[in-house]
């Protein structure tokens, strides 16, 4: 639903990667900031610590990555599959995950400050010790997801299910 392509696209160099199977692909030497990898299968790539800013992986199949302690500044993931990926201790500011999923990734200590989380299925997912300041979880499934020791504020408390609301207080601490 969220990852149909209307774009009158012309290929561009930051293209190379989009709609590829790219899941056997070693990225270690691969300049990675403002790419896109739009309609691609990552599935299990590993992207740790790496700095990944201003690139499109939306409706990217990255299940089971490692994108932990990677710098996604700006990323649009939206639509994308993250399940089981490891986004722990990662940089998303500011980043779109408008309808992504997310069940059972593990997100923890990663920072979303001001992150795009509607409608994003976050169900058993680990976002303990996360930065949730500023992030908008309006939409957003969070069935037995952890809140442990998450920093949220009152926009964030704003955007969240009742159910949700009561766990993220009991859980996290306030900003």
């Amino acid at each position: 639903m969220y990852c149909i392509d209307k774009r009158n696209h012309t290929m561009n160099p930051s293209d190379v990667f989009r709609k590829r199977n790219l899941s056997k692909v070693n990225f270690e030497y691969e300049e990675l900031i403002g790419r896109d990898f739009s309609d691609s299968n990552m599935k299990g790539v590993n992207l740790k610590n790496r700095d990944i800013h201003n690139a499109d992986l939306s409706c990217t199949d990255l299940s089971g990555a490692d994108m932990s302690g990677a710098i996604l500044f700006y990323v649009k993931m939206r639509g994308a599959d993250l399940q089981q990926a490891n986004l722990s201790s990662a940089k998303l500011w500011d980043a779109d995950l408008y309808g992504a999923d997310m069940r059972r990734a593990d997100i923890r200590g990663a920072d979303l400050f001001y992150a795009d989380l509607r409608n994003a299925d976050l169900s058993n997912a680990n976002l303990s010790g996360v930065n949730l300041r500023h992030a908008n979880l309006d939409g957003a499934t969070l069935e037995s997801t952890n809140f442990e020791e998450a920093n949220y504020d009152l926009d964030t408390l704003d955007t969240v299910s009742k159910d949700a609301k009561n766990q993220l207080k009991r859980q996290g601490k306030i900003w």
